[in-house]
């Protein structure tokens, strides 16, 4: 897979805990339960370094579609973007080429990556 895609991933999956870490109602629900989240600024700060790893054309574009749709990665099965779930062309469609580029949907424009 693709170094900056592996980033992506990587960075939407830390911008979900902090969110969830930062949720007053999970943290109430975590609280009553007898858990105390720790660590969030831990999360924050491994977000800024790995942001910094990204080229800033590609984060602009991540942050844009996280956004407007609220993840910006999309796995691609049998030719369909399970993000929008619209056939990806012929010319996208191989896996072998798909994980060594960074791809979008040209219909939603989340990144793309072939399972």
């Amino acid at each position: 897979m693709n170094e900056i895609l592996q980033n992506l991933v990587i960075l939407q999956d830390l911008d979900e805990m902090i969110s969830e870490a930062e949720n007053t109602e999970i943290l109430h629900q975590q609280k009553k339960m007898g858990f105390e989240i720790k660590g969030i600024e831990k999360l924050k700060e491994a977000r800024k370094e790995l942001m910094e790893k990204i080229p800033p054309d590609v984060l602009n574009h991540y942050k844009k579609i996280i956004k407007r749709y609220g993840r910006a990665i999309a796995p691609v099965k049998d030719n369909i973007c399970l993000g929008c779930f619209i056939t990806i062309p012929t010319s996208l469609s191989s896996k072998e080429i798909g994980n060594q580029f960074l791809r979008n949907c040209e219909n939603c424009g989340r990144f793309l990556y072939w399972v």
